[in-house]
């Protein structure tokens, strides 16, 4: 999945590969993913289980624990 314009509390986190918790629904579950950095507005979410129903244009949000990294909108 691919986010736009992500929102980061903490950029520089971004620099690297990492393995945070995301959500795409309000009601969903968090799932493990990796986050990369690709571009300078755009990052890459891949996630360890398959997401059903990833909506470009709605929210995904990020997390490591229970900390809120940030989030975008999903391209």
């Amino acid at each position: 999945m691919v986010v736009k314009n992500p929102h980061l509390l903490l950029p520089e986190i971004v620099k690297e590969e990492l393995e945070i918790n995301v959500k795409i629904r309000y009601a969903s579950k968090e799932e493990k993913a990796k986050v990369e950095k690709i571009e300078t507005n755009k990052i890459k979410l891949q996630f360890e289980n398959p997401v059903k129903a990833i909506t470009p244009g709605q929210s995904a949000v990020f997390f490591i624990g229970d900390v809120l990294l940030g989030g975008g909108i999903i391209k």
